[in-house]
């Protein structure tokens, strides 16, 4: 993922910059001129959260329900939000009650035990094969937005456990399964959900380019179609504040809208869903036939008109959303990654030393190179494999140097989310897998044209 360095001179706007974390990135070729309709899942997509206020709520929630329902101790309340303890494409092993990081190979590269990080001995004693199969009940993977309050409150109360003996009796099991039914709980009974209707101003951040970048779409010839697991209320009064700009109705903007479709299953009925019209709800009742919920990919791509990868999805959930459409009916995929804007604009003060670190890495793999030649030799010189050893001795310096410096820019525990090393993470390896275009914002596709070629940067193999 080379998203961390350049910006980018846009083509039809002589002179302008596009910033690097405003711009689109491509792991397959995409021609928008091929796409018949392009469709939109809501949360964390169309719209977005203040997550720090939004997870904070769900953190503070899912505590009050420990308390009232489970008879977790009253001091729990007094646990503070750790945003940074927990990001994306983690793995919750709720046997040992550790938070793992793997890369991209599934080698487990960091372990987060409670505020701790295990120690390289420990991190190989708890994960002998240095591999887990994710397969198990043991793990849960992190693989959404909504899952960060829980993986946060699951790292402190470990803590706490382990701390304070006896104050927690449960298993770090049973820990997990707890938070985890307190978080559901929170999503499923609509008490969340009536809290952030209550002050949408609070939750969400308003783009001020989302409905133009929708608009540019539709005025391109393009159907567009709201695919949300949301309920239709929840939905309407999101998109109506979101888009809510003094225009006519949101729902003008889109062909269809499905409201409570249970993706990822959504995804695999094959024809089996069945879609209705939803009950009378400001907003989304008066165009009829426009607005159902349920249903499948197969009813809605009915209605559009097409099918395949004539369709884009855009997502923020690698499974429920992205892997799900691309894998079982064959649409394109668009992932929303926020943390790609986050990232860069972190690591902006050291991109000239990420730079130099990768031309003194290339410059250590040549002196490797030419000191193995030399050392091949019998009657080597040793004045020159001395002088070869002070120049790597002098690299790896550098090196160790300029690791320092980066690794200040990402987080103390977890370093990069989208790299682990010199290879991706696991998280970071999913996104080039299962996406076709990734960027931190959907309005990001206002700055190229409406039929854009999006191309891939060209792979090497290790030899080219």
């Amino acid at each position: 993922m080379r998203h961390l360095l350049t910006d980018k001179r846009l083509p039809d706007l002589p002179g302008a910059v596009l910033p690097a974390h405003k711009q689109v990135y491509a792991n397959r070729n995409l021609r928008m001129e091929s796409i018949a309709a392009i469709g939109f899942d809501m949360d964390h997509t169309l719209a977005l959260y203040d997550h720090h206020v939004f997870e904070q709520l769900c953190f503070e929630m899912a505590i009050d329900l420990l308390v009232s329902t489970k008879g977790y101790p009253k001091l729990i309340r007094d646990t503070p939000y750790d945003r940074s303890a927990i990001v994306r494409g983690l793995i919750v092993d709720k046997r040992l009650g550790n938070i793992i990081k793997m890369d991209a190979n599934g080698y487990v590269a960091r372990v987060r035990h409670g505020g701790e990080l295990l120690s390289r001995e420990d991190r190989r004693a708890a994960y002998k094969r240095g591999r887990i199969r994710l397969s198990t009940n043991r793990y849960r993977v992190v693989d959404t937005l909504f899952d960060l309050p829980e993986g946060s409150l699951y790292t402190a109360l470990v803590a706490l456990k382990d701390g304070s003996p006896g104050t927690i009796k449960t298993s770090y099991k049973v820990l997990f399964e707890d938070i985890r039914d307190a978080i559901d709980t929170i999503h499923r009974d609509g008490s969340l959900k009536r809290q952030i209707m209550s002050d949408l101003p609070r939750f969400f951040v308003k783009d001020s380019l989302l409905e133009v970048t929708l608009t540019k779409f539709r005025e391109a010839g393009k159907k567009l179609f709201l695919l949300t697991n949301s309920e239709p209320d929840y939905t309407g009064a999101v998109m109506s504040y979101i888009l809510s700009n003094g225009g006519a109705s949101w729902t003008d903007l889109f062909d269809l809208i499905i409201c409570t479709s249970h993706k990822p299953g959504f995804f695999l009925q094959q024809g089996k869903g069945r879609a209705v019209p939803p009950s009378s709800v400001p907003g989304l009742d008066h165009q009829p036939g426009q607005c159902y919920t349920g249903g499948d990919a197969f009813f809605l791509e009915s209605k559009l008109g097409a099918i395949g990868d004539s369709i884009l999805y855009f997502g923020d959930h690698t499974y429920g959303d992205i892997l799900r459409s691309k894998k079982s009916v064959g649409w394109r995929t668009a992932m929303i990654v926020p943390e790609v804007e986050e990232e860069i604009l972190a690591t902006l003060p050291v991109r000239d030393s990420i730079r130099e670190l990768e031309t003194v890495e290339a410059a250590l793999e040549d002196l490797t190179l030419e000191r193995d030649h030399l050392l091949s030799v019998p009657d080597h010189d040793p004045e020159a494999a001395g002088v070869l050893l002070d120049h790597f001795k002098s690299g790896l310096g550098r090196r160790a140097h300029l690791q320092k410096r980066i690794a200040a820019a990402y987080s103390p525990v977890w370093g990069s989310i989208f790299r682990e090393g010199r290879a991706s993470s696991r998280f970071g390896e999913q996104i080039k897998d299962v996406a076709c275009i990734y960027t931190s914002r959907v309005s990001n596709l206002n700055h190229y044209p409406a039929q854009k070629f999006f191309v891939s940067a060209r792979e090497r193999m290790p030899h080219e």
